[in-house]
């Protein structure tokens, strides 16, 4: 009898006689295994060049232009000097300075407090058998949905004078003064980073194998125990869903332009709006405030490489344990019910209410029954170009999640791979970078880069078309998908792709047959959360969009614009109704059609 035995060199084919006895002929389908060899080759050498193209065309030359726009003004259109160090000087000075101190003191608190809520929802949604758990999922997944300026509105009419509380007499100026104030702008901000934390945990926590945990109580372990030897483990996911809500955290924009105006502290964000917004318009200062985010989000990931260099985390493998589930008696599901429930309602609860509150009063009335209507409603859906601009949006995020996943994935993989490098390392800092810049700061960076009449007479026409817009969305959603698939493959062992490997696979086979079933339900939610972000993306929008075209975001800053509040949190609601609905049918058809395997690694994963 002859067979086939693949090494991780070569190919040999095995005779094994009837005795005990075998004898090897080396070479003997080596022009078989040659395409594979030329794959791998390929997919190294030309791989990551090409990636690191398109990193460049959609994330560093944007970026990198506009932070070159604060030391040299002159270069696009914007100062007498070619090199000039006086707009650092001027924001490392007064309000500026202040304004990027409380930043990174509410991101600090933001990022702690929502990646401890994402870890208890983590453990709670796939380690135990909560009731409802599903429900729970579509508050997270609509928490992430609803803008921050929206959770910011919900909360103002709550607790405004003539809102929500002063109607049934229970008005606090002190509770109005603590939420426009650092703790308030801090909730906001923890509150909008809980979906990034759960998504960058979940899976991770999900995935440990019940071994861990036996092997504890077999040892005569407490919970604490279980707690200091499960922790280090997920040590990379943690670090992860503390720089990304960081990241978007000192970023955020609609909590700032709700908040800060009334505040009496200043935050870098609004800052850098009143820079780009007045007249003249200050750009240099802006790319100042944009190096200073960029230097603090260095730092964070300085100290997060620190803490995680030289050790390492790979558990998922072929023999993983399935997970052990909690199961809940009546105290349990009470206890943890009233803690998901007290979330759900700060997150979702009173920002819904007072959105739907004001969407559902008549144009220019008071908080009563009596003037409750759905005519803002009825004038959402006669807005002309309402569908249009549905589709239009729904085309541009799914194309973004598409794209944008798959270069996450390649970027994670390559962050997750153990000896980064100075190459790898700067691919650390590079996807990091649009996170650390606002939104607003971004378009503007593709306005100054695809704009220049270099370009033109190169033939390059750019702006003004979709082309660019959707580069923008996607150099805006890569960082934060990216990060929340680093824990994922940090737990991906090496010997996955050796084995598959050595037993005659490809490349592109081996990973959709070895690695692809692990992390497949990682690997839809950062399409989803690409998908969601797309949707109701604001900044690029406003400052990229074609001619003719009005995305869903445009559309209701319009209307706000137009002092229509009844109308414009209604097709908020509306806009939200709809990116939750492609949410849960994406979720839907994966259940229904993914395979068994695929959507139980390590026990309940979705």
């Amino acid at each position: 009898m002859r067979a086939p035995l693949y090494t991780r060199d070569k190919e040999v084919a095995v005779t094994l006689p009837e005795g005990d006895s075998y004898r090897v002929e080396p070479g003997v389908k080596d022009k078989e295994r040659f395409p594979s060899l030329i794959g791998s080759v390929l997919a190294k050498a030309v791989g990551w060049p090409i990636l690191w193209v398109v990193l460049a065309v959609i994330l560093i030359v944007p970026s990198a232009s506009f932070l070159v726009l604060a030391f040299s003004p002159k270069l696009f259109g914007q100062g007498s000097s070619y090199f000039t160090l006086s707009n650092f000087i001027q924001g490392l000075q007064g309000v500026t300075l202040q304004g990027m101190r409380d930043s990174v003191v509410v991101g600090l608190v933001a990022a702690v407090l929502a990646t401890a809520v994402g870890a208890f929802l983590a453990y709670v949604l796939q380690r135990t058998t909560l009731r409802g758990r599903s429900l729970v999922s579509v508050g997270i997944w609509g928490t992430l949905l609803l803008p921050s300026y929206v959770i910011a509105v919900g909360w103002q009419v709550l607790l405004d004078r003539g809102g929500v509380l002063s109607s049934v007499h229970l008005y606090s100026p002190t509770l109005l003064n603590l939420f426009f104030g650092p703790g308030g702008y801090a909730l906001i901000l923890a509150i909008k980073g809980v979906p990034f934390a759960y998504l960058a945990l979940s899976g991770p926590i999900a995935a440990l194998g019940s071994s861990y945990e036996e092997a504890i109580r077999v040892h005569g372990g407490r919970r604490s125990d279980l707690l200091k030897t499960l922790t280090p483990i997920i040590l990379p996911a943690i670090f992860s869903s503390l720089v990304i809500v960081f990241a978007e955290s000192i970023a955020d924009f609609g909590t700032a332009a709700v908040i800060a105006p009334n505040a009496h502290f200043p935050v870098a964000t609004y800052m850098l709006y009143v820079s780009l917004s007045s007249y003249p318009a200050n750009f240099p200062l802006a790319a100042v405030i944009g190096w200073l985010l960029v230097s603090t989000l260095a730092l964070a990931l300085l100290a997060q490489n620190r803490a995680l260099k030289r050790r390492g985390f790979g558990t998922l493998g072929g023999k993983s344990g399935v997970a052990k589930v909690k199961k809940l008696g009546g105290l349990g599901q009470l206890g943890y019910g009233l803690l998901v429930a007290l979330f759900l309602s700060i997150s979702l609860g009173i920002p819904i209410l007072g959105a739907i509150a004001s969407s559902l009063l008549k144009p220019l009335s008071s908080m009563a029954l009596s003037n409750l209507s759905l005519f803002a409603y009825r004038s959402v859906f006669s807005l002309q170009g309402f569908s249009s601009s549905v589709v239009f949006s729904m085309k541009m995020a799914a194309i973004t999640a598409l794209l944008g996943t798959v270069l996450a994935v390649l970027v994670a993989r390559r962050l997750t791979n153990g000896r980064l490098g100075i190459f790898g390392r700067l691919l650390d800092v590079t996807v990091l970078v649009a996170v650390a810049l606002p939104g607003l700061v971004l378009a503007a960076g593709y306005i100054f880069t695809y704009n220049l009449p270099l370009l033109d007479r190169m033939g390059v026409h750019l702006y003004g078309t979709t082309t660019v817009l959707e580069m923008a969305y996607l150099a805006g959603a890569l960082p934060s998908s990216s990060r929340v698939l680093v824990g994922p493959m940090a737990q991906l062992r090496s010997s996955l792709l050796e084995a598959a490997r050595v037993h005659g696979s490809g490349p592109w086979r081996s990973w959709s047959k070895a690695v692809l079933p692990l992390v497949a339900p990682s690997i839809l939610r950062a399409a989803l959360l690409t998908f969601a972000g797309t949707f109701l993306e604001l900044p690029a929008s406003e400052l990229l969009s074609p001619p003719g075209v009005t995305p869903v975001s445009v559309a209701i800053v319009q209307v706000l614009n137009k002092s229509d509040l009844y109308q414009g949190t209604a097709l908020s609601i509306v806009a939200l109704g709809i990116d939750l609905g492609v949410i849960a049918a994406a979720i839907v058809l994966f259940r229904v059609f993914a395979p068994k395997g695929w959507r139980r690694v390590g026990g309940r994963v979705i």
